[in-house]
């Protein structure tokens, strides 16, 4: 772990997402980068992004450069609030999902 700042925690598993317990209501802000769908298959899945989902803070956001029908539907199967945002240089689109705060 690295402290940023005082409010900003920088936090690299080096491990397998799926292999990974972690803490539920924790995180504010996940960078979700994996490489492509059709490339980590087994990164894009509703249950890791259910996973996700526990491990995230009531209000908490995930982003991606990821843009696919796929993807969103299944952020939204696992319970996020999913939106289309207007993406970098080069990209269309990409995707911010929210937890609803409590």
């Amino acid at each position: 772990m690295v402290h940023l700042t005082e409010h900003f925690l920088l936090h690299k598993l080096p491990a397998a997402l799926q292999d990974t317990a972690l803490a539920a209501a924790r995180y504010d802000v996940i960078y979700f980068d994996a490489f492509a769908p059709d490339k980590q298959p087994d990164l894009w899945t509703e249950a890791v992004f259910e996973q996700l989902y526990q491990a995230t803070a009531p209000g908490g956001t995930l982003v991606s450069y990821c843009a696919k029908g796929s993807f969103r539907r299944s952020l939204k199967a696992a319970g996020w609030l999913v939106e289309k945002l207007p993406g970098p240089p080069g990209k269309r689109e990409m995707t911010r999902a929210r937890k609803a705060a409590e």
